[in-house]
């Protein structure tokens, strides 16, 4: 495989390559598109697509392309009924984008959302946009690029996705059409897809300069992190593809759908994940050293609450304030929401140990794990570890035990989840083998004397699941709620607690004091 591309790349120049590209994926793109009828008005797609919202994917289903057999229950066949039902063209798999709309090329992609009662829309998946082909994008800008050409204008149709629960297959027929977006990005997110691809293809030149087999496979381990909209999968030597982060594509549905979210303004100047280290290490050199009490103090923050507690968010407010000047949530930071960069704060001892282990959001999506026709790759439990950067805000206890308010911000630290890619597999095959296997139960949590515990404010007997716990490795799984009649999620009939997925604290101090500081 290497000696071939080698050749290709070898034998040819670069504005050859360039040439070869470009036709490769354009085409003969104006008489294909004449030909199959796949031009529109703006207004005839406004019309058209107006109609099909709030309604089922069998209702609007006029061409009967689910009459095939078992079409409900292909994803594919969503967008096989957008293009024959909606549109009213034949199924077309043609490499060119989709439709003309007064003139202009547009891609058109639908993509399954999830409704979470905590954090409203959620993003099934990434949204694959196009391959990652050795042997054209080396040959290519990024206005010139077979991404682009793709990715530059997109119709995208947004579907609500249920998941039946074990055993029960799909039915993608009564998934109802939430809404629609005529997508064109704004410059700052054009320039970091811009940031994200040229990182993937000088990636791509220099493997290609060596052992393209022996390269290429590092291509997600080391290039995602470098990323900030974009990731590459599968891995190779399975082609890999350019995809939207899920978290991407969560921002841009619930910007269309309109949430009530409310966002910071955006950093503009931040187009690069490098970018974004630099403006860290730049807070970082000012502010390094000085306590929470006197970094809310400059800011004008609360240190206690509107009851008199301390403010537990108060590490969260500093850095929010700190990052983009404006006061607010993690959550409504622009450029961490649409990366998926996972915000944390982890506060040291003075021996440099960690106080405590980490919670990874959001809650585990059951219906997910119990339905067997998803692959990990693509399930929101393997997502923090494909496409996800942390990072890390440490804070550091001056004295053991002391307040929040009294502890030092000693600056950045990033870590790349994707470290983690095994054990969260093994976390994921072990948990779903129990409950395939009828394996799980509720055992009783007992105290040394071997008599059940209770908890204080119910009196009720305390008992866990047998997930895998911190003892078994790296990552273990934990149920949180408010006390112990606060069990909403059940499996097997196992009633339990939102679960979530836990780093081990001695894991995380082992690692960060392995890194430096930015």
């Amino acid at each position: 495989m290497s000696q071939r591309f080698g050749w290709v790349i070898r034998g040819r120049s670069l504005p050859q390559l360039r040439k070869i590209a470009i036709l490769e994926r354009r085409g003969d793109k104006g008489e294909s598109m004449a030909k199959g009828n796949h031009s529109f008005t703006e207004w005839d797609i406004i019309q058209r697509f107006n109609a099909i919202v709030g309604h089922t994917v069998t209702e609007v289903d006029t061409a009967g392309v689910l009459a095939a057999s078992s079409a409900s229950r292909n994803k594919g066949r969503i967008g096989a009924v957008i293009e024959q039902s909606v549109l009213g063209y034949p199924s077309d798999s043609d490499r060119r984008p989709d439709i003309l709309i007064d003139r202009r090329p547009w891609e058109v992609k639908a993509t399954g959302l999830v409704e979470s009662a905590r954090s409203g829309w959620r993003a099934k998946e990434p949204m694959s946009i196009t391959a990652v082909a050795p042997e054209g994008i080396v040959a290519e800008s990024f206005a010139t690029s077979a991404f682009w050409h793709k990715a530059e204008h997109l119709l995208v149709v947004y579907y609500l996705y249920v998941r039946p629960g074990k055993g029960v297959a799909v039915e993608y027929a009564g998934f109802e059409f939430k809404g629609y977006d005529l997508h064109t990005w704004r410059e700052v997110d054009r320039c970091r897809l811009e940031a994200d691809w040229t990182v993937v293809r000088e990636f791509v030149r220099t493997a290609l300069e060596g052992d393209i087999d022996a390269e290429m496979p590092n291509l997600s381990t080391l290039v995602n992190p470098q990323l900030l909209y974009l990731d590459t999968s599968p891995k190779w030597p399975n082609r890999p593809r350019f995809r939207l982060k899920a978290s991407l594509v969560t921002q841009m549905a619930r910007e269309r759908l309109d949430d009530g979210m409310r966002m910071i303004p955006d950093q503009g100047g931040l187009s690069s994940m490098g970018a974004l280290r630099a403006h860290l290490h730049e807070i970082a050199k000012t502010y390094a050293g000085q306590t929470l009490e006197e970094l809310a103090t400059q800011f004008g923050l609360p240190l206690k609450t509107k009851t008199g507690r301390e403010n537990k968010s108060l590490a969260e407010q500093v850095v929010v304030r700190l990052f983009t000047g404006h006061a607010g949530k993690i959550s409504q930071v622009p450029l961490f929401a649409k990366a998926g960069l996972v915000f944390k704060t982890v506060t040291l001892t003075p021996a440099g140990g960690r106080t405590e282990d980490m919670k990874l959001n959001p809650s585990i999506d059951f219906d997910e794990l119990c339905d067997p026709t998803v692959e990990f790759e693509e399930s929101s439990f393997a997502a923090p570890f494909i496409d996800s950067t942390m990072v890390v805000a440490v804070i550091e206890e001056q004295y053991r035990d002391c307040s929040l308010r009294r502890c030092r911000f000693m600056g950045f630290k990033v870590l790349w989840l994707g470290t983690y890619l095994d054990a969260a597999r093994a976390l994921w095959d072990g948990m779903r083998n129990l409950i395939f296997s009828d394996g799980l139960v509720d055992t009783p949590i007992l105290k040394r004397d071997g008599t059940p515990r209770v908890t204080p404010k119910t009196g009720i007997p305390m008992t866990t699941p047998n997930w895998p716990k911190s003892r078994d490795g790296v990552l273990f799984v934990r149920g949180t709620g408010t006390d112990a009649s606060d069990k909403p999620v059940e499996v097997n009939g196992v009633k339990m607690y939102r679960q979530n997925i836990w780093v081990k604290g001695t894991e995380l101090a082992d690692r960060l004091e392995g890194l430096m500081y930015l």
